[in-house]
């Protein structure tokens, strides 16, 4: 037989033997293992993998809308190979026959998918010689859950916005979409050439290199449209995978930096089963010193002694590793049925399948832990000396040295309190989400999305119709008000403009955000005015055109003085003049997490509708579906209550606290585990000691205390030298976290220093107290 089976052979016979140890190590490594493969399938989804187009790193989006007529001179202008455009993600009226439903779609340029490189799933997808035509292409999740995976579905027509359209193709099933982060449109149509909006993105020429291309664009921007338009569409970035995700602003950077901290706590947690492991192995080693030191003296050598323990290391890590796959596609399986709440119900698809990327990161991880566990311990084990192995037990009353066992469970204290901290700061930061008042009525709000057919929103006729939807909708028992939104609260997108006082320079406006508002619209939202009036259905037609601000930007634009009266300009290439009406209270319009913006509120007919009921929203919702498909049937509707746009607030939060929370409560589970198999195994080697220390009438509490104080050492090393750590590690997620959160705050790194002395100590005590209880006769016989 091979040497090395027999080593094996050996290995499993040995573990065997010691159920203890073998159970507990392969817990270890499958806990380490099947949680970081997981977040690492979870990270490469959202901030790794690339967008779905050929060569993806040479693709360049500008980073800012333009209008049609600008993108068709900056294509003409051939600075890249083509350029194509998408207008973000919208609704759109899908007539299926016995009704309409709303559906997520993407307008884009008729050259967009030939720009990216894909190709379909099924039929094919629309190109440039398709400009013009009512064309469409859907995901492969439409294909499949509306359109019942039937192959026929392409070619057959869709009736989008009261227009047939014609199925050319399916998309791919892992399709990922320009717009990342699981957000998947679901059809796709080419837009018309006409309008405001349009995000350019263009692929590079061959031979060109980014800077090469930033200058040229520059210089073709500035012959187009001058200086100022050169400035607004100069920055061009990578789209899709680590270099876009990682050149992102605001809440793109956030969420890039949130995964990269993900990833880092998985790995942590890594490390800290293998530092378990590799504890368990030292330990195991040194009780077999006499049995190694005597095959060395027999003529084994150092090289076979080494590769039998880490044959031992090998199987206990191999365990392991199947255990933690198994972990991980139970994990990853739960994560494919977890929906983001949403106002507008978006449509996301996450692609955790296994593939081979997916195997050979597991498979590197295994390789990792196998080393960082097995390959010092069969190193220092295979060097064993026959003279010191005949002795046994720790000398007595010897002065202990801090041995590298110590090391492996201090440095694993450390790393848990990294883990534990940032687990008490996004649990923290979840909490205070979840309790904060948004400045509005939520409890009682129900969202009344209408999509309606094109043409119904256009000037007069929108009102008229818009006016109608709500006279209908009032009449519905139980409803006290009705009023509209151009952009529904807590969704975490809303239009910024620039805003002055009229007659300040340019350099005196200040961003704020921008709402369209119908009547009523505070009084039905609950929304407390401070000065002035809410909108009236007669300030439609007033001009200069009513605003309402908050207070926050009347703060930054009047001071202290009364802004009612008052005239500001907002806009950017396009100004309006607003008068101001009123004062509303601060209210968090765009998320929860961040600190009172300014916002200002101008009057707006849209189909998206805020009812104001008398009781609980959700007995309503039926009743009010009805209502509107009364006065519409033609409309798709959408009628969930607003309590579904805070739960998509507070949603991100509530995973993140979920992920780390989750890795911290393994990390405090392995070092437990840890330090009582390093105080069980220290106090077994001690037994003489202690039997010596009670024959001469040392109290209970004394050997109590001689037994737990190298783990409490252990400990207290751990949290001093954890406690810089877990200042690096939040220091780059101050960003992220929501207004009101103190991540300096002592009180939290104290809580969780004491957290971990005190589990610790309960970990240790429970060996301590054994030792305490030795019989020293029975015990000193024994020796």
């Amino acid at each position: 037989m091979l040497p090395v089976l027999t080593d094996f052979r050996h290995a499993v016979r040995g573990l065997r033997k010691s159920p203890a140890l073998a159970a507990l190590g392969i817990a270890s490594v499958a806990l380490g293992i099947g949680a970081n493969v997981t977040i690492y399938s979870v990270v490469r989804e959202m901030i790794l993998d690339d967008l779905s187009a050929r060569q993806p790193d040479r693709l360049a989006r500008v980073a800012t809308e333009i209008t049609y007529a600008r993108y068709r001179d900056l294509r003409e202008a051939g600075v890249f190979q083509d350029l194509a455009f998408e207008t973000g993600i919208g609704n759109l009226n899908w007539d299926v026959g016995t009704h309409s439903e709303v559906a997520w779609g993407m307008r884009t340029s008729a050259n967009f998918f030939d720009v990216l490189g894909v190709g379909a799933y099924a039929g094919r997808l629309y190109s440039q010689s398709d400009e013009g035509l009512p064309v469409a292409v859907v995901s492969y999740g439409c294909w499949r859950k509306r359109l019942d995976s039937d192959p026929g579905a392409v070619g057959h027509p869709l009736q989008l916005n009261g227009k047939l359209y014609t199925v050319l193709g399916v998309l791919p099933r892992d399709y990922r979409s320009v717009m990342g982060h699981g957000v998947s449109p679901e059809i796709y149509v080419p837009a018309h050439p006409d309008g405001w909006g349009y995000h350019p993105f263009g692929r590079l020429r061959d031979g060109l290199t980014r800077k090469q291309t930033q200058q040229a664009w520059v210089a073709a921007a500035r012959a187009i449209g001058g200086q100022d338009f050169a400035k607004q569409v100069s920055r061009l970035r990578p789209m899709g995978g680590l270099a876009a995700n990682a050149a992102g602003e605001g809440d793109d950077r956030r969420f890039f930096v949130f995964f990269v901290m993900l990833f880092g706590t998985a790995a942590m947690l890594a490390v800290i089963a293998c530092f378990n492991v590799a504890g368990l192995l030292l330990a195991r080693g040194v009780t077999r010193q006499r049995e190694l030191a005597i095959r060395k003296a027999l003529g084994a050598s150092r090289f076979q002694l080494a590769r039998q323990l880490l044959a031992e290391g090998f199987v206990l890590v191999g365990l392991g590793a199947g255990l933690g796959l198994i972990v991980d596609a139970f994990l990853r399986n739960r994560l494919s049925y977890v929906r983001w709440p949403s106002a507008y119900n978006l449509p996301f698809e996450f692609h955790f399948q296994s593939d081979r990327s997916l195997f050979l990161y597991g498979l590197a991880t295994a390789l990792v832990a196998l080393l960082v566990s097995s390959l010092l311990p069969s190193l220092r084990g295979s060097n064993a000396d026959l003279g010191l192995a005949m002795k046994q037990g720790e000398p007595a009353f010897s002065i202990r040295r801090w041995n590298l066992r110590n090391s492996f469970v201090a440095l694993q204290v450390a790393l848990s309190m990294v883990l534990l901290t940032l687990g008490v700061l996004f649990s923290r930061s979840f909490l205070q989400i979840a309790g904060v008042d948004p400045g509005f009525d939520v409890s009682h709000t129900v969202i009344g999305l209408v999509a309606p057919r094109p043409g119904q929103r256009q000037g007069e006729k929108g009102w008229s119709w818009r006016d109608g939807v709500v006279r209908r909708v009032k009449e519905v028992p139980g409803v006290m008000g009705v009023t509209s939104v151009g952009t529904l609260p807590l969704t975490g997108e809303l239009p910024r403009d620039p805003v002055r006082r009229k007659g300040d320079p340019l350099s005196a406006a200040r961003d704020a955000y921008s709402v369209g508002a119908g009547e009523q619209f505070c009084k039905v939202l609950g929304i407390r005015i401070l000065r002035g009036r809410d909108f009236e259905i007669a300030d439609r037609s007033r001009q200069p055109v009513p605003a309402l601000v908050n207070r926050t930007l009347a703060r930054r634009l009047f001071g202290d003085a009364d802004p009612v009266g008052a005239q500001i300009v907002a806009g950017r290439e396009k100004e309006r003049v607003l008068e101001i009406i009123g004062v509303t209270a601060d209210a968090k319009m765009r998320t929860l997490g961040e600190a009172n913006a300014p916002v200002f509120f101008t009057p707006y007919a849209d189909a998206q509708l805020l009812v104001r009921i008398a009781g609980n929203p959700m007995q309503w919702i039926q009743p009010l579906r009805n209502a509107l498909a009364e006065v519409d049937a033609v409309s798709a509707l959408d009628v969930r209550p607003l309590s579904d746009a805070t739960a998509g607030a507070i949603f991100p939060m509530r995973v993140a606290a979920g992920f780390v929370g989750s890795l911290s409560g393994l990390g405090l589970l392995l070092i437990l585990t840890g330090l009582y198999s390093s105080v069980s195994y220290a106090t077994r080697r001690r037994t003489r000691e202690m039997a010596i220390r009670a024959a001469v009438g040392a109290t209970r509490s004394t050997i109590l205390w001689t037994a737990m104080q190298d783990g409490v050492a252990v400990l207290a090393c751990g949290v001093v030298v954890g406690l810089p750590l877990a200042v690096a590690a939040i220091r780059p997620l101050t960003d992220i976290l929501p207004d009101g959160v103190d991540p300096w705050d002592p009180a939290m790194f104290a809580a969780v220093g004491v957290l971990l002395l005190a589990a610790g100590a309960a970990a240790a005590w429970i060996p301590a107290m054994s030792a305490a209880g030795v019989d020293p006769l029975l015990a000193l016989r024994q020796e």
